[in-house]
């Protein structure tokens, strides 16, 4: 198995496109939820549901809650299959038109029917969980173990990519329609996903390595729990709890923008690219630097340096202070992100890759159902001041 470095932008362009739909997604859902509060500002520019930030932050784990379940066991059953179309890239035929038509569907219910807008919801949320961990684990069948680093690199520029097209074309989109970013969004999905069923071709089971023993989650993970060397057990522990303080910049900082900035969703959106931009700029560098000095090291610079960007955030007060934070936090945030999955993979066994890209996903998916009803809660314990998410990220 060969390193490519076209075979991986290709790949990205995958990546970009669910990227850049999850960007959308965290950036108006929990707008759309919590707009018409008496308490949540008038700059939001739509009429939504007006539920609290708690009940928002539940309602932003459900696509979580259903990965928890659905991610590790489509990683582990894409491990075991073969068909004429692949291993992986049947997921994805399957689940990327049902998320289009349940993305796209979401705004037409937007402070109309809460039934409807829920059930386009779940229909996105399900969809994409079909097709998501055989996305990521393309990146493990066609890498060699030195070069995931790099790889995961350049996926983590073409995503970063998808983040700042969510973010700043979403932002202006947003200006025309409640609607035009998510037709935006799910066009670009289908795109990214059709390069990579194109022009990706898989790698046969007789040309990789056999696995010693049939892939499957429970046994992977009942051997992790039991081994001797807990590195694998604390790596997914470490997971958990940095995808926390993530969770925390990503469900409420355009809530926390509109609400003590004083800017519309549009803005807020659109400064959620700067982070997005530092991913893109820095994701190739933190790769090369995982692959030189070593992953544990480069993601322990990025914990101290997101976790101290946090706390300073609690005290941001202008839109040019947020946009420095947030460049800085997509810097440090990068060095984590890029390091982690390959970290992971690493530790797999031969013919184990959609096993352990599930285990990421087990750990980063719970840590997403816990953080945001967590921060939600913590924000309305302090009277919906949405700066205690800083503190508690």
């Amino acid at each position: 198995m060969k390193f490519n470095y076209w075979r991986i932008l290709l790949l990205g362009f995958g990546f970009m496109g669910v990227t850049l739909l999850w960007g959308i997604y965290n950036a108006y859902v929990p707008i759309f939820l919590q707009a018409g509060r008496p308490d949540y500002s008038a700059t939001a520019g739509v009429s939504g549901f007006g539920l609290s930030a708690v009940w928002t932050g539940f309602i932003m784990t459900f696509d979580n809650i259903a990965a928890l379940f659905i991610l590790p066991w489509i990683g582990a059953f894409s491990d075991r299959i073969w068909t004429k179309f692949g291993r992986r890239k049947p997921f994805i035929l399957g689940g990327a038109p049902l998320a289009f038509i349940g993305f796209v569907a979401i705004p037409l219910f937007v402070g109309k029917s809460l039934i409807f807008f829920m059930g386009s919801i779940f229909l996105t949320l399900l969809a994409m969980d079909l097709f998501r961990t055989p996305v990521v684990s393309f990146m493990g069948d066609i890498t060699p173990s030195p070069k995931r680093s790099q790889a995961n690199g350049m996926i983590n520029l073409m995503g970063g990519i998808g983040g700042v097209l969510a973010f700043a074309v979403g932002g202006l989109l947003f200006k025309v329609s409640v609607g035009a970013p998510f037709y935006f969004g799910g066009i670009a999905m289908l795109a990214g996903c059709g390069i990579l069923l194109v022009f990706i071709k898989e790698p046969k089971p007789d040309e990789a390595n056999t696995p010693e023993e049939k892939p499957a989650l429970l046994n992977s993970l009942k051997h992790i729990i039991r081994d001797h060397d807990k590195s694998a057990i604390f790596l997914l522990g470490a997971i958990f709890f940095w995808f926390l303080g993530y969770g925390a910049l990503e469900v409420f900082f355009t809530s926390f923008a509109v609400n003590n900035l004083g800017i519309d969703s549009g803005e807020a959106t659109f400064l959620l690219a700067y982070f997005s931009l530092a991913i893109i700029l820095f994701s190739p560098l933190s790769g090369w630097i995982g692959s030189k000095v070593g992953r544990k090291r480069t993601i322990s610079i990025g914990i101290i340096g997101f976790a101290a960007l946090l706390a300073i955030g609690f005290f941001m007060e202008t839109v040019l202070a947020a946009k420095i934070i947030l460049l800085l936090c997509g810097i440090s945030w990068s060095f984590i992100l890029v390091n982690s999955l390959p970290m992971a993979l690493d530790m797999a066994p031969v013919g184990h890759i959609g096993v352990y890209t599930g285990l990421y996903y087990l750990a980063s998916q719970l840590s997403n159902i816990v953080g945001p009803i967590l921060s939600g809660k913590i924000i309305d314990i302090f009277n919906n001041d949405y700066r205690t998410a800083f503190l508690y990220g």
